[in-house]
């Protein structure tokens, strides 16, 4: 991500949010969603790598990466889906993890319920039970590199 584009990678996560997850969510989850999206765009913590793609003008994916092989937001703009986006920034992903820790073995993230299949799509397995924290309902998944 490139100085600047933080507003529209903000924007684009919110709006997949509101699209799929949020009806998966509390009204306490919707709220820490929002704060923990702003704050991994705007803030940039250290340990977060944010990728973005773009076709043209147009910011059309966007991918947090936490700790090296963590991924912390993963949003596609909706009517891009099935267009091989998603895949390609996982792919870039990886690749800088591996940058990061070349020995790295494994990628996980906490997926959204609805996002399960989508995961599962780009390799990755469920394995654990799903879970709610403030309000969050997340399904842990690993995808073996």
């Amino acid at each position: 991500m490139a100085p600047g584009e933080e507003t529209a990678v903000l924007a684009l996560v919110m709006a997949g949010f509101d699209e799929f997850v949020r009806p998966d969510f509390t009204a306490e989850g919707v709220a820490e969603f929002g704060r923990s999206a702003r704050s991994f765009v705007l803030d940039r913590p250290d340990g977060h790598s944010l990728l973005v793609t773009e076709e043209g003008d147009r910011l059309v994916g966007m991918l947090d990466v936490r700790d090296g092989s963590h991924i912390a937001l993963f949003f596609v703009d909706v009517g891009c889906h099935g267009r091989g986006i998603g895949r390609n920034l996982l792919e870039h992903a990886i690749e800088r993890c591996r940058v990061v820790d070349p020995d790295v073995r494994t990628v996980t993230a906490n997926s959204s319920p609805w996002a399960v299949p989508v995961y599962e799509r780009l390799g990755f397995v469920v394995v654990g039970p799903e879970s709610e924290h403030k309000g969050i309902r997340c399904v842990p998944m690993v995808k073996r590199l």
